[in-house]
């Protein structure tokens, strides 16, 4: 049976008192969680150039500060989508909407029901979308050896 292996979160907030509280709860929550913090879309663009990431949670503020940058590198190019989260502190039918618009996988309350509830609830999304994730980086795994054996049983 294969060991699991931490799921390693970025997690984006510029209230550092929060990011510090959640990253806590998060860890204490499942152990399986490996919590990096940054308090800035420059800071958290350095850690994605550094670090293998399966989910990033993130302030829906933060994107309100020119992030497109952020956006870019997260939802751009790339072969494979990161699962994103933002914690939106009131949760509008347009906070959400320009959210999903913006590539949001989610968007959960921050804190309104109390942190230890929101990060309950987070564990429970990044679990969820940190397996999705790593179920479709495995079945393209498979079809990228299908496709090189179909072509070297078809030569």
């Amino acid at each position: 049976m294969e060991v699991e292996s931490a799921k390693k979160v970025l997690f984006v907030d510029d209230d550092n008192e929060f990011s510090d509280k959640a990253r806590k709860i998060l860890e204490n929550e499942n152990e399986k969680i490996d919590v990096i913090t940054a308090s800035s879309t420059s800071q958290a663009l350095h850690l994605l150039e550094k670090n293998d990431f399966e989910a990033i949670v993130s302030n829906h503020q933060i994107f309100e500060s020119g992030s497109e940058e952020f956006l870019d590198e997260v939802r751009g190019d790339k072969e494979m989508e990161i699962p994103l989260i933002l914690f939106a502190e009131k949760r509008k039918k347009e906070i959400v909407l320009e959210a999903l618009e913006l590539g949001a996988n989610r968007v959960l309350n921050k804190g309104e029901d109390g942190i230890k509830l929101s990060c309950k609830i987070l564990s429970k999304a990044l679990k969820q979308e940190i397996q999705n994730y790593r179920n479709k980086k495995e079945l393209e795994r498979y079809r990228n050896e299908f496709d090189r054996d179909y072509k070297i049983f078809k030569i």
